[in-house]
């Protein structure tokens, strides 16, 4: 489960383009503490996004938004600075990889646009994580941050998203690889050289990762040049 946490969030775009993110990475809460900006005016911003918004639990404080909650990260530009106890942040491939998926319920809390997080606020997650950057401005737009964030998570997950084609499955490489050893077979007198062409195929293939309807272009083509030859 995953709550995003906006701690005084001062944009009303940046509020409503958040709600839309959570929306696409289907984030299952969203807490906002002590916000500055305009609920309503953040619904003209938030696309698919308006009933999630119209669902976020307002709070007083951070206390309150980490509740009911296994484990909290922070997020902050300012990852490192020596001798800061608070400031000794890991990036964010490191937490979603190795960390995350020991979480159930995990709240990613962000800071305000103009100050961040406090001192205070950052004490009371359990981890900071810090986005690399361009180490002369590595500071991001607290949506863009949400973004990324929730997009490495996403990653972890596991889901087949609905608008990537799905990759032709292995038993469907091998039948073209199959086609086209019988092919170069056909054309090819020397065996070792057929052979030769038909790891080449094979290698490529699979480094390609064709679609599964790739695969059946692909396997339609082949079937004809088969047909040709044995007309020819």
């Amino acid at each position: 489960m995953i709550r995003v946490v906006l701690v005084g969030i001062e944009g009303a775009y940046n509020l409503g383009v958040i709600s839309r993110t959570c929306v696409n990475f289907e984030v299952d809460e969203l807490y906002l503490v002590n916000p500055s900006a305009s609920i309503k005016e953040a619904l003209m911003y938030s696309a698919k996004g308006k009933s999630f918004l119209e669902k976020a639990v307002v709070v007083d404080s951070l206390d309150e938004a980490l509740k009911g909650i296994d484990a909290s990260v922070a997020t902050s530009a300012q990852g490192y600075s020596p001798g800061d106890v608070l400031r000794q942040a890991i990036d964010i491939e490191t937490f979603t990889s190795q960390i995350a998926p020991r979480i159930g319920k995990l709240a990613l809390v962000f800071g305000r646009e103009s100050t961040g997080l406090t001192r205070e606020e950052l004490s009371k997650t359990d981890f900071l994580v810090s986005i690399p950057g361009n180490p002369e401005y590595p500071v991001l737009n607290v949506s863009q941050a949400v973004a990324i964030f929730l997009w490495e998570l996403w990653k972890i997950r596991g889901k087949q998203p609905s608008n990537i084609a799905s990759p032709a499955p292995r038993e469907e490489i091998e039948s073209l690889i199959a086609l086209v050893t019988n092919i170069s077979s056909a054309i090819i007198a020397t065996p070792e050289k057929a052979r030769r062409i038909g790891l080449v195929w094979k290698r490529v293939l699979h480094r390609a990762r064709p679609t599964a309807y790739e695969a059946r272009v692909l396997k339609y083509w082949l079937y004809r040049v088969k047909g040709k030859l044995s007309a020819d």
